[in-house]
């Protein structure tokens, strides 16, 4: 098994701990669709059975994975306060990177929009708060580079330059999935950048 990365713990011996990062690897890249308990068990070295001393259902699963998401997230967003404006958003698009690696895995949260419809109402709400924390987080990065004199988003409102920020990284996620190139994110970076009218330092 390869090793975790990204949002995913390193090294750790504890079951459940093993049985997210096994789940969340098989969400980034077959959707969570696209596996079962069995496929988990067999990956970790466990009776299917064992599973559920630790979770009630599949569903458990996915909401406790994406709890742990939202933490190392906010942990990330947490490194990056105090910083300019421009630098935040630069270390959002970092903090993709490390999430896509060589453009194989998605967004643990992007990885159930194709089949949000058919997930429960509790992890669509797990959803919910994971994609609320990236737009408020987003929001408040844009209000503070157009005060600053940093972005130019003209009569746009923050919220929804926030909501195209993280619209157009998570659509990259997808192409760099579906074309095998990490580099499709670094292109729709240099695009959001080109909008907001900045250049990261170091840069012309």
């Amino acid at each position: 098994m390869q090793k975790p990365v990204g949002y995913l713990t390193i090294g750790s011996m504890d079951t459940r701990e093993r049985i997210l990062d096994s789940a969340q690897r098989l969400t980034q890249t077959r959707g969570f669709h696209g596996f079962s308990f069995q496929d988990i068990a067999d990956e970790i070295g466990i009776r299917k059975a064992s599973l559920y001393h630790h979770f009630d259902s599949k569903d458990d699963v996915a909401v406790a994975m994406l709890q742990r998401a939202a933490d190392w997230t906010s942990a990330q967003f947490k490194k990056a306060e105090g910083r300019e404006p421009a630098e935040r958003l630069e270390a959002y698009f970092d903090l993709f990177r490390q999430i896509h690696g060589k453009g194989e895995r998605m967004c643990p949260g992007g990885s159930f929009a194709a089949g949000f419809g058919a997930i429960s109402s509790s992890v669509q709400a797990s959803l919910h708060r994971f994609a609320k924390m990236h737009l408020d987080w987003l929001e408040d990065v844009v209000r503070d580079g157009v005060e600053q004199g940093q972005f130019t988003i003209g009569d746009q409102r923050p919220r929804d330059v926030a909501a195209q920020i993280a619209a157009s990284v998570q659509g990259a996620l997808l192409v760099g999935r579906l074309s095998s190139d990490r580099h499709v994110l670094t292109a729709v970076a240099e695009g959001i950048r080109r909008s907001l009218g900045y250049a990261p330092k170091g840069t012309h």
